[in-house]
């Protein structure tokens, strides 16, 4: 079999644990030497896939390279799984994206419970740097978390590899993927590696300055009274990095008051952000927040509308923008009770906060 051969040369394993959610490949059963007495994962390993459903990604550094696809460059891989046949029948496709915005590799793969072959099998194909592959797939062990496969892909040119997957679920927003590969066809292969996949988060995909905005921040200001008010913003994350908490003290002299709390969240049936604010004074505010590129940089816009204490109406458009390590959030519309504030006076209302060591 050569293996002697197969470590003679580094190559790129980017495709071969990006193609499909369940890695590479493993070929179906008849395909290897597997007891008669061994029974095949079935139906309980086919459901336990359903785990998987959702999006997925994957960031890193290409090793040393295939021809295709050059060594020591970043990379994304994105993966969308879904239910063709609950329980049944998943359907996967994914993208493999360079740092500079070529797409090397895409494809499409069907995992389905092969009640004939009486195993889960998955069949593949795709593309590589223009160069096409095809790929099948049968699912070996499962203990409840990690699931075992082997596999067999063929490219365009005609090289041949087999290897062995494991893919363990420790958790419901990540997998890791343990990746062994040997040679049949061909002088090289794939080099053993491990990688993780997890899963997209909606809030930071749609609010891309969440991990920007968390911290302590503080500023400064004079009150209608002259005095200096040292305003300060805590913002810690929700559970699973899913939402944002702010938290805004005011400091007099000495004395430090609450102004307000406010949420910001990603709501999945209405696939905007939404904030809402509670003021310590009775203002209650609720908001969208949407994304809007502003003289080439990435600003988050929020309407806002609500109503102070004694029911009062208020509304307005306000702007959150970070600039290294200052924040800004300024206002172009304010309208309480109907009656809309100028441009001077919405000025007035700009909060500037620099990063708290």
């Amino acid at each position: 079999m050569n293996h002697h051969r197969c470590t003679a040369r580094i190559t790129n394993s980017l495709l071969m644990f990006l193609l499909v959610i369940l890695g590479c490949s493993a070929v179906p059963p008849q395909a290897f030497a597997v007891a008669q007495d061994d029974l095949l994962p079935g139906e309980a390993a086919m459901q336990a896939l359903g785990r998987f459903v959702g999006e997925w990604r994957m960031e890193g550094v290409t090793s040393e390279g295939r021809a295709t696809i050059p060594g020591g460059q970043g990379f994304s891989a994105k993966q969308s799984v879904k239910w063709i046949d609950s329980g049944r029948s998943l359907g996967i496709s994914w993208t493999v994206t360079m740092s500079d915005g070529t797409e090397v590799s895409m494809g499409r793969s069907r995992i389905e419970l092969d009640e004939a072959a009486g195993a889960v099998l998955n069949v593949y194909s795709g593309r590589e740097g223009g160069r096409p592959f095809t790929g099948s797939a049968t699912m070996i062990a499962f203990d409840g978390m990690a699931f075992d496969w082997r596999g067999h892909e063929t490219s365009g040119s005609g090289a041949s590899v087999n290897y062995e997957v494991t893919y363990l679920t420790s958790t419901t927003d990540a997998w890791v993927v343990d990746f062994i590969p040997t040679c049949i066809d061909g002088t090289a292969g794939p080099v053993p590696g491990r990688f993780t996949w997890e899963r997209v988060n909606p809030f930071t995909e749609q609010f891309s300055m969440a991990a920007e905005l968390m911290g302590g921040w503080i500023g400064t200001y004079q009150d209608q009274e002259g005095r200096t008010v040292v305003s300060t913003m805590e913002i810690t994350p929700g559970p699973g990095t899913r939402s944002l908490r702010m938290q805004v003290t005011d400091e007099i002299d000495g004395v430090r008051t609450l102004v307000g709390d406010e949420n910001i969240w990603f709501d999945a049936a209405a696939k905007t952000i939404q904030s809402r604010y509670f003021g310590a004074d009775g203002i209650i505010v609720n908001g969208t927040l949407s994304p809007v590129d502003r003289d080439g940089r990435s600003v988050f816009r929020d309407d806002w509308s609500g109503s102070d204490e004694f029911g009062t109406p208020r509304s307005g458009v306000s702007w959150m923008e970070i600039d290294g390590d200052r924040l800004v959030i300024s206002f172009t519309e304010i309208i309480i009770d109907g009656k809309p504030l100028d441009a001077d006076a919405c000025a007035d209302w700009t909060m500037e906060y620099d990063r708290r060591d």
